[in-house]
C-alpha cells in the first residue's frame, strides 16, 4: 500500500495540478485501484468537503498555492508497479481537464454524495468517505479490463 503523500507527489511531478485538480486526482486514484487491482491505492481517509473529496493532511501541505499549479520536483522510487499503472491510468484519462470540470465530476459520483448526505451544498464538514462506498461505486460502474489488457 502507498502513502498518500507520495501519490500526491506523483501527480505534482507529472502534470503540476492546482491543490484542487490534485485532491481529485487521488480520489480517482483511489477509486481505480479497486477497479484495476481490487484494493485501495493509499489507507489515510478523504473526506467530503464542499468541493470535492479532500484528504486534509494534502490540502494543509498545498493550500499555499491557491489556485496556482504546484510546480515542485519531488524524488520518488518507492511506488510499485501496480500502482503506477493506475496512477498513469489516471493522469492519462483524468490529467487533461481543469480543477473546476474535475470538481463536478466527483459531485456527480455516488461516494462523495453519501458522504454529504443530509448537508446543505455550502456546509462545511469532515465526513469521511468510506473506502468502501469507494470501491463498491467504481467497481460497479467501471468496466473490468481483461487481465491481458491490463497487464501490458
Amino acid at each position: 500500500m502507498e502513502k498518500i503523500n507520495d501519490i500526491a507527489k506523483w501527480f505534482i511531478n507529472e502534470i503540476s495540478p492546482d491543490p484542487l485538480k490534485l485532491q481529485k486526482l487521488i480520489y480517482l486514484a483511489q477509486g481505480f485501484s479497486y477497479v484495476f487491482n481490487d484494493e485501495c491505492l493509499f489507507n489515510e481517509d478523504l473526506e467530503a468537503w464542499v468541493h470535492g473529496p479532500v484528504n486534509r493532511e494534502i490540502y494543509f501541505n498545498y493550500c499555499d498555492y491557491a489556485y496556482r499549479p504546484i510546480v515542485i520536483k519531488y524524488q520518488i522510487t518507492n511506488l510499485s508497479s501496480k500502482s503506477l499503472k493506475v496512477l498513469e491510468y489516471v493522469r492519462d484519462t483524468y490529467g487533461k481537464y481543469d480543477s473546476k470540470y474535475l470538481e463536478e465530476l466527483t459531485h456527480n459520483q455516488y461516494p462523495w454524495q453519501f458522504a454529504r448526505e443530509g448537508l446543505d451544498p455550502d456546509e462545511r464538514d469532515n465526513k469521511i468517505i468510506p473506502k468502501e462506498i469507494i470501491a463498491e461505486y467504481f467497481s460497479s460502474i467501471i468496466l473490468q479490463p481483461s487481465s491481458e489488457e491490463w497487464d501490458k
